[in-house]
């Protein structure tokens, strides 16, 4: 009797180890999704930061070019 219920308290607790097991596997998954996304994200903002820089440089040489031939 003592057995039965030591075989049926092993089983659950590998079920339980795997379950958590799971759980880890997944967090750090996740984790790693949540910090690419992050890394991309701080990427494109320096691109698109460094492309308004550019845009502006370039409107203004045209204001300093369209006044220079409006003299």
């Amino acid at each position: 009797m003592i057995a039965v219920m030591t075989r049926a308290e092993g089983g659950s607790h590998r079920v339980l180890w795997g379950m958590a097991l799971a759980v880890i596997v997944l967090a750090a998954f996740f984790g790693g999704m949540l910090v690419e996304r992050l890394r991309l994200d701080a990427k494109r903002d320096e691109v698109i930061q460094r492309y308004n820089r550019v845009l502006q440089e370039y409107r203004e040489q045209q204001m300093r070019s369209e006044k220079a031939t409006a003299r």
